[in-house]
C-alpha cells in the first residue's frame, strides 16, 4: 500500500513536471512569436517612416523646383516693369491705398501726393509719415475721379517696387513677415500681381520703354485705417 502511494506520488510529480515543461515551451513559443511580430511591426514602421521621409524629400524638391520656376518668371516680370517709363494706373482709391501701403509702407486714401503737407498745398502725409521707400509722387501725378476712382502716374521704378511687394505678400517665404502680416486683404496680392504681369506680357517689346502706357484695375479693396 505504501509503495503504491509513493509510486502514485512520483507519477503525479512527473506529470506536473511534464505539464510545467510543456507550459514553459508554450510560453517560449508565444514569446518568440511576440518577438517576431514586434520585429515585423518595427520593420514595417521603419519602412513607413523611410517612405514618408522619401516622400517629404521628393515633395520638398518639387516645391523648390516650382518656386524656382515661378520666381524666375517673377524676375522676368520685374525686368519688363523696369523698362516702363511710366504707366497711368487707374484704379479705386482703396486699391491704390492697398498697393501703396504694401509697396511704400504708408498711404492714406485722401492723399494726392507723397510730398509732406508742409511743402505742398495738396493733401499729403504729415512730417511723421515714414515710407519704406518714397514713391516720389509729386503734385499732379495723382488725379481724383468720380466714385472714388483715381489715376496715378506710376514710374517703372515704383512699378518694380509694387510688383515685388505683391509677390512677397502672395508667394514670399519670409515666415516672420507672413506671421506678422495681419492685412485681411493680403489674399488680393496674388491676383493683383497676375494682373500686372499679364498686362506687362501684353506690351509690345519695342514699345516697353516708351511713355504713355495705361492700365485700368477694377479690383476694389476695402481700405482699413
Amino acid at each position: 500500500m505504501f509503495k503504491t502511494l509513493v509510486e502514485q506520488w512520483k507519477a503525479n510529480q512527473e506529470q506536473k513536471r511534464a505539464i510545467a515543461a510543456e507550459r514553459w515551451e508554450q510560453e517560449k513559443r508565444w514569446r518568440e512569436e511576440d518577438r517576431e511580430e514586434n520585429k515585423a511591426r518595427e520593420a514595417a514602421a521603419r519602412d513607413r517612416q523611410a517612405e514618408e521621409e522619401a516622400r517629404k524629400v521628393e515633395e520638398k524638391a518639387r516645391t523648390e523646383e516650382t518656386y524656382a520656376y515661378i520666381y524666375k518668371a517673377h524676375l522676368l516680370t520685374l525686368k519688363k516693369a523696369a523698362t516702363v517709363s511710366y504707366v497711368s494706373l487707374t484704379c479705386h482709391e482703396d486699391t491704390w491705398t492697398f498697393l501703396a501701403r504694401r509697396a511704400f509702407g504708408a498711404w492714406s486714401p485722401e492723399w494726392l501726393t507723397s510730398v509732406t503737407q508742409s511743402e505742398s498745398e495738396l493733401p499729403g502725409p504729415t512730417t511723421k509719415a515714414e515710407f519704406t521707400k518714397n514713391p516720389n509722387l509729386t503734385p499732379g501725378r495723382i488725379t481724383k475721379q468720380e466714385d472714388g476712382m483715381q489715376t496715378v502716374e506710376v514710374s517703372g521704378d515704383n512699378l518694380v517696387t509694387i510688383l515685388d511687394a505683391l509677390w512677397e505678400g502672395a508667394y514670399g517665404r519670409n515666415i516672420y513677415r507672413n506671421l506678422t502680416d495681419f492685412d485681411p486683404s493680403r489674399r488680393a496680392c496674388g491676383p493683383l500681381h497676375t494682373r500686372f504681369s499679364d498686362w506687362l506680357d501684353s506690351l509690345e517689346p519695342a514699345s516697353a520703354s516708351a511713355p504713355g502706357h495705361a492700365l485700368v484695375l477694377d479690383e476694389r479693396i476695402e481700405s482699413t485705417t
